[in-house]
C-alpha cells in the first residue's frame, strides 16, 4: 500500500494550483505575495471552467478564501505599522 502525496496529473490542474496558492498566502506576512496569484489561476480557472462545471464552485470558494485572506494580511501588515507608533 503506498500513499501519494501529490495529485494525480490529469487535464486540469488549475483547482490545485488555485487551492496551493490560496494554502501559502496563509502565511503570516509573506503570504500576501501569494494572494494576487490565488485571485488570478481562481480567476482563470473559473473562466475556463464555466459555471455549470463542479469545478467552477471550488475556484470561486477559493477565489472568497483568498479575500478573506487578504483581509487579514492587510490587517496585519497594518498593525505591523500601528502598534511602534502608539508605544505598546
Amino acid at each position: 500500500m503506498s500513499f501519494e502525496l501529490t495529485s494525480t496529473p490529469g487535464p486540469n490542474q488549475n483547482p490545485d494550483t488555485a487551492w496551493a496558492c490560496t494554502v501559502y498566502s496563509m502565511v503570516p506576512y509573506l503570504g500576501i505575495v501569494f494572494v494576487p496569484f490565488a485571485f488570478v489561476v481562481s480567476g482563470w480557472g473559473y473562466m475556463r471552467a464555466g459555471r455549470s462545471s463542479p469545478d467552477s464552485n471550488r475556484f470561486l470558494f477559493y477565489a472568497g478564501l483568498s479575500s478573506f485572506i487578504l483581509a487579514v494580511q492587510l490587517l496585519l501588515w497594518w498593525l505591523l505599522y500601528f502598534i511602534p507608533k502608539i508605544g505598546i
